[in-house]
């Protein structure tokens, strides 16, 4: 394979990549919704260690179900999960926004898309919140 012809590739992918990016944050609310999530994923990353620190034993509650009680249980390291879980969807909506930003209902769209993240960040935030209640009251 020829090299320049490939980094050729490489270069116009990253230039694509990078006017999709700029046409989703022109809009002000798109830099809302970003500092948000952010805020959302430092704030579940932080119960994340604050958490494992605080774990003593060989296994803790993974979850917590109002029927049926604990129905997972693992490795201490396992909490860390959840937060690169919450990372990676909102990574996959925010790529995803870039890429369906150039259709005509692109301001709906990316409504749609980036106030899944937030929601979703949120309710990660409040499972963590319980699982520290769980493990530790």
């Amino acid at each position: 394979m020829n090299y320049s012809n490939f980094y050729a590739r490489f270069y116009t992918f990253l230039q694509l990549s990078g006017a999709a990016f700029k046409r989703i944050f022109k809009f002000n609310f798109t830099k809302v919704y970003a500092g948000l999530i952010i805020f959302l994923q430092v704030l579940a990353w932080l119960q994340t260690i604050a958490i494992y620190r605080r774990l003593t034993g060989d296994f803790t509650i993974l979850h917590y179900n109002i029927d049926f009680g604990v129905d997972l249980i693992g490795r201490p390291q396992s909490i860390f999960y959840y937060p690169f879980f919450g990372l990676g969807v909102a990574i996959i909506n925010v790529i995803l926004a870039a890429v369906l930003a150039r259709r005509r209902e692109a301001r709906l769209i990316i409504h749609f898309l980036l106030g899944a993240a937030v929601a979703f960040a949120v309710f990660l935030s409040l499972a963590l919140l319980a699982l520290n209640f769980i493990n530790f009251r």
